[in-house]
Formats: structure tokens, sequence, C-alpha cells
């Protein structure tokens, strides 16, 4: 995807088969449970009737169904989208495309591919170790293993290599190649590639059959998705990470680009939930309109002090190369993102572009979308009738003088108005009593606009988290969810190789074109504590000597700190500060590092 500066053939299954893939895989780490489709779509299962359930194993659901939309139009004007939306309304199908342009498929390749692959770190590491084992003159396997060692189906069946002679590219999912010889090889040592303690993979097309939830004409896009979590990491409670890589395998180019992840969130009962957005942040999320979350229409509630549930852009897609180290301005609607002023040239991201609320039931122009227009002004920010999101209330306001939004139920998160065309404008948050009739809100969280050219690649990562503060008043678990996002930012921008397209653009020991897979090229970085700090900040890395400089920016790239490093930690008051977040430089023997940080 290319963000403007300044501002196929379709192989058609049965739609019993295409209603929902048949695969599923379910993520149990780190205290959530999260349904995972073969086709990508995050939700429901006739098995597992949980989509997201914090804590694991409660029968209390946070997200009952989620998921990818992609929007845009084709260069002779003819709309194209690709949307996950509800079990039976689905636009994509599990499995790899060809490359030669036609981005084809064959039944054959979807039933092979309709499964999800669940990989975790403890497995990988007895799988080195029995490797390492046999190639240790010292090392007795039989006294080491006496069991014997039985490598892992799920290694054995990992996706690592498509089939080059039916046209798929040659590598595709992630993995170690231990041999350096350009095959996987689990029998000889090498190994899926994952992240978190606990990882699901799966590989799915949008253009292998009907689109049977927005009707649109395919694009083809081939997505790969590996959700993860980590155990035993306290910042990173009851959290799962969703990376996606999305390619253009077809021929066609997107203009109007528009990337968007749905989610129908539900706190236990959905009847009486709300929306929120932190702009700043790139988060959209759920909390109780009231203090008591009560059982309903089938779900268990959560009772007294109901939690918060949120999902929250990490790594958007790149903006165009322009060849600068571009600072965040409002004026060009960058405000969020990563990689701004950090001393690396074309290394910035989007983050949140725009965010609307909608129902299961109310106003006919506020409930799901039904045809591709439907999913085009959604991701636009519109309604179904092709109005403009307005600024308060509902978001929907057909009187004179309203002020069109980006954002839906910002709060105060927007105090530069970046969705309000930078005219800023009270706190507006959602109310049960003003939004009436309006029930079960969805909430579509969207980036862009840009382009999408034949081969390109989009590389983005997602986090959902859950917080439950025990305050009394749901707004109180807010603030809560602030500090965990700006932990889960801080702990993303160090996960090696993420960042660095050099790298796969998605997995840090994998490249899509290179056999040997393993070598991880990523920026030093700064690691800053506490985050969220307040009035005092501490920056550490072993590389920093004391006539080191280091310099502050705030997010329109104005310098407003700068000294010396003390050593490699170094103490910094912040306290006359401005609340909001800030970018760290600190350039040592020709090395810039980078980090960020927000002051409360």
């Amino acid at each position: 995807m290319r963000i403007p500066r300044p501002l196929l053939a379709s192989l058609l299954l049965s739609t019993s088969f295409l209603g929902h893939a048949q695969g599923f895989g379910t993520l149990d780490a780190n205290d959530v449970r999260m349904v995972v489709h073969a086709n990508g779509f995050i939700g429901d299962n006739p098995g597992v009737p949980v989509g997201v359930e914090v804590p694991a194993f409660s029968g209390l659901r946070t997200m009952s169904a989620g998921g990818l939309w992609v929007t845009g139009m084709t260069t002779d004007g003819q709309a194209r989208v690709a949307a996950h939306l509800y079990p039976g309304a689905q636009d994509f199908v599990p499995g790899p495309l060809t490359t030669d342009g036609s981005a084809s498929i064959t039944p054959e390749t979807i039933l092979q591919y309709d499964r999800v692959w669940i990989v975790s770190a403890a497995q990988i590491e007895m799988h080195q170790a029995y490797f390492a084992c046999l190639q240790d003159p010292e090392c007795d396997v039989n006294a080491e293993f006496p069991d014997g060692y039985t490598i892992p189906p799920t290694f054995l069946s990992w996706p690592a290599m498509g089939d080059v002679s039916a046209g798929q590219a040659t590598y595709l999912a992630p993995f170690v190649d231990i041999g350096a010889d350009g095959s996987y090889e689990p029998e000889n040592g090498d190994h899926p590639c994952i992240l978190g303690d606990k990882a699901l993979y799966a590989i799915f097309n949008d253009a292998g059959g009907e689109h049977l939830a927005s009707g649109s004409s395919a694009i083809g896009l081939e997505v790969h998705l590996m959700a993860f979590a980590y155990d035993d990491n306290p910042a990173l409670d009851q959290t799962v990470f969703v990376q996606q890589k999305i390619i253009q395998r077809g021929t066609q180019s997107l203009t109007d680009l528009r990337i968007g992840h749905y989610a129908d969130f539900d706190i236990g009962c959905s009847n009486d939930d709300i929306i929120g957005t932190d702009v700043l942040r790139s988060l959209v999320y759920v909390l109780n309109g009231d203090d008591t979350d009560e059982d309903c229409i089938g779900a268990s509630g959560y009772g007294a002090a109901p939690p918060i549930f949120g999902m929250a852009v990490l790594k958007g897609p790149l903006l165009e190369q322009d060849g600068l180290d571009n600072a965040q301005t409002a004026e060009e609607l960058y405000v969020n993102g990563t990689g701004y002023a950090d001393g690396t040239i074309d290394n910035e991201r989007l983050g949140l572009s725009g965010s609307i609320a909608y129902y299961r039931e109310g106003s006919a122009f506020m409930t799901d979308p039904e045809i591709p227009g439907h999913f085009m002004t959604y991701d636009r920010m519109m309604w179904k009738n092709t109005l403009l999101q307005t600024y308060g209330g509902t978001g929907y306001d057909t009187s004179s003088g309203t002020v069109p939004a980006l954002f839906c139920f910002p709060g105060s998160s927007d105090p530069e108005g970046l969705g309000t065309g930078g005219d800023p404008q009270p706190a507006w948050s959602a109310d049960l009593n003003v939004l009436g009739t309006s029930r079960d809100p969805r909430v579509l969280a969207s980036m862009g606009p840009g382009t999408l050219e034949p081969g390109e690649h989009i590389n983005l990562l997602l986090a959902y988290t859950y917080v439950r503060s025990g305050a009394s008043d749901p707004l109180a678990n807010v603030a809560a969810l602030q500090a965990r996002v700006d932990s889960l930012i801080t702990f993303a921008l160090d996960i090696p190789g993420m960042f660095n397209e050099q790298t796969n653009g998605a997995m840090p020991c994998a490249a899509p074109d290179a056999p040997n897979a393993i070598n991880e090229m990523q920026h030093p970085r700064l690691t800053l504590y506490p985050v969220p700090a307040d009035g005092e900040l501490y920056l550490h890395a072993l590389a920093l000597r004391s006539t080191d400089l280091i310099s502050i920016h705030d997010m329109q790239g104005r310098l407003v700190l700068s000294f010396f490093a003390q050593g490699p930690t170094t103490r910094i008051e912040i306290s006359a500060l401005p609340p909001g977040a800030y970018s760290v430089r600190a350039n040592t023997d020709g090395a810039i590092f980078h980090g960020r940080f927000i002051k409360e």
C-alpha cells in the first residue's frame, strides 16, 4: 500500500463450502482464547462458540466476530471489496494463489489449506535441542531423550514452501532454514518461525470463490495471518497480537485503497455496549454502557465492574517513499503511526485513519453492510446512504451546520482536531441514552487512502487486549486500557525485524525470495521506562556514552529537549512537558537509536 504524501480469474465453488472455512484453530494462551478460521475470519465456530473469550474458559466473550476489509477502485472506476463479516457471509477462502497474474486456485488446493497450523515455542525449543544434540559429539541423545523424539505433525505439514509446479510462490510460511539449502526439511532440523510463546498460522485469499459477504468481484488478494501471544509478561496480559501480510497476486491496480479491520465486540451482553476511539493510540474499544453487565440473548454477562476490550493498530502500511524522515503533522493527517522523526528515511507508517460504529439494529443507514457500496462507504467514514459521519450524538445528523468526523466517539483523545479538519471539538463519547434503539455495536478501524499495485505487499500488526480494573465506573477502564496499549506499542517496536521490510516485511526469520531467511536487520532501539511516564523517564542502551547527544521531539517533529547521555542509563526530568506522545533519538558512534514514550 502506498499512502500519498500531503495528503482475475475467479474459480467458483459451492456456497455450502464457502459459507465459512471448515478448518479452524484456537489460540489458547495468556488467559485468552481466540478462534481463527482457515479463511482468516476471527470468530464463532459451531464447535467453539466463543470468538474471543477472556478470561480463557470462563464462558465470557469480548468479541464474536472480526476480520479484514480491503476496499478500493479499479483504474476503470469499478468498486472492489474483499471482506470478512460473519459465518456464512465471507469473501475469503483458504489457500495461496498463483503468482502468474491470474491469481487462481484449484478446489484441491483450497481443501489442502483448509486448516490452521498451531505451534508453540516449547515445541520449537525441543526440536532445536534434539537436533543440536545429534550434531554434538559430547551429547548422548539416548540419555537426553530417553523416550526418543517425534517431530510434531504441525512441523511436518507447515506450509513453508508453495507448489511451484502449480504456480504458487516458492516460500509461504516463515521458517528457519538450518541447512541454508533453500528447502524446508524438518527431518534435518528446520522448523517453523513464530512470534510469541504460542502462535497459529493461516493462508487465505479472496479469489477462490464467490464473495458472499460483499457481493463484489474478486481483487486477487493472498493473505498470511499469524496470531500469537506471550505468557508470563505482565505488560502483555490478556493480549493477542495478529499479524497480516497482504499480497496483490492479481493484475489490478487499486486506487483510493482502504484497509479496514472490523470487530463485532461484545462485553458479555452486547445490548448495552458502547464504542470508543483513542485517536493518538490508533485504538478502538468497547465498554459497557453502565456499571453492570447483565446476561442477555443467551450470552453471559460480566456482572458488576465489567471490563474493557480494545483493538489497536500497532503497525500500519508504509507511506509512499519521498526520501525524507518525515515529522508528524496534523496538516498531513499523520499524528499517529510509527517511524516519524526517528532518523530513518522512508520508514513512516500510517496509523488509524478513521473509525465508525454501526449496529445490529437501529436506523437502516447504520446497520450491517449488505452490498459492495456499503462496505465502501463505511471504510470511508460514511453511512450506507453515503452521508458523512458527523461529530456528536450518534454520528448521524442530517441537519445543517454539522461537522464531518473521521473518528467515532473519540472522547478527548483528538485535541488537535485531526478527525474534524483541524478544528478541535468538545469531547464526544457514546451514551446509551443518546443511542436509543441502536444495539450491539460493531466498529470498523480504517487505514488509508492509498494505492495497491500488482505484486505489492502490505504488512500489518494489530493487538486485541483486555483490561478489568475493578472500577465501578466503566469509563475508569479507559485509562487502564490506554496504559496497556502504550506498553504494547513499546513492545511491538522492539520485536526484531517487525518494522523492517527487508526481512520479509512480516517475519524476522524468513524472506519470501531468499532461501536462508534468518538474517534479522533491525534498527537499534532505546529501552524507555516507565511507559507511560509522568515526572521522570529513564533511557537505556548499552552502547550509549556520556558524549552522545539525545533529543526529544513532539509529534509535530519539533525539538523539545536536547541533552547529553549520562552513560548506558540516563534519567530525564519530563514533568514540564505537556501530556502526549514523543519520540527520542540518540546518536552514538555513527548509529542512531530511537524510541517513543507517552507523557501523562
